[in-house]
């Protein structure tokens, strides 16, 4: 049901040959290259995350000894 209902949308607007430009436009860059978003691999962004995780836990730290919750 909802499938024809995007189809009779996509006719009637002339998506179509849009998304199937960017399939197209997709499915040729095989080029074998990592995957990469925001201009960094995996491994640059699974440091990121750990290095961002210790600056978040060293700051908590610091703020609960800074207002006496923990000694």
């Amino acid at each position: 049901m909802l499938d024809d209902l995007r189809s009779s949308l996509d006719d009637d607007l002339g998506f179509e040959d849009e998304l199937d430009e960017e399939a197209d436009a997709l499915a040729d860059d095989d080029s074998g290259e990592q995957s990469r978003f925001l201009g960094m691999t995996a491994g640059e962004r699974a440091f990121l995350s750990v290095m961002m995780f210790l600056n978040v836990l060293i700051l908590g730290v610091a703020v609960l000894v800074a207002t006496g919750r923990i000694g």
